[in-house]
């Protein structure tokens, strides 16, 4: 008769285990590149939303300048908004003099639902000490 334990090669388990070992890493590798893609992807659509923020505020502050001195009411042309972005502001109210500053509520929701908000001064333009009439006053 022959020992068996002196034959060379693996045993079921030992395969077994290294299979094991190597499906753990394997999934460990594939959790973290998944958690790296979805906040890059995170971190894009919140500097998406920033430049957002700040275009909407510079055309806000244009609309501002363009229809207050002729009307109550502004009307901001919202930038061009990405697939799934949304803008609003929560006044479209002028200023009702030339010394009067009304503050601008801006928010951008990005997709995934986070939301960035700015809040902005605006003024009627005008020049009163030119003109000796409020630009401002309908």
């Amino acid at each position: 008769m022959t020992n068996r334990r002196s034959e060379a090669g693996e045993t079921l388990l030992e395969i077994v285990m290294a299979i094991v070992i190597i499906g753990l890493v394997v999934s460990a590798y594939f959790a973290t590149f998944s958690t790296q893609a979805s906040g890059s992807s995170l971190q894009r659509n919140l500097v998406t939303a920033d430049g957002l923020l700040r275009s909407y505020a510079e055309a806000t502050k244009s609309a501002v300048r363009a229809n207050c001195a002729t009307s109550t009411t502004f009307t901001t042309t919202t930038p061009s908004l990405p697939s799934g972005f949304s803008a609003s502001a929560n006044t479209n109210q002028c200023p009702a003099t030339v010394s009067d500053v009304k503050q601008v509520d801006l928010t951008v929701r990005t997709p995934n639902g986070v939301t960035r908000a700015l809040t902005i001064d605006v003024r009627c333009s005008g020049n009163l000490a030119q003109t000796g009439t409020d630009p401002c006053t309908r």
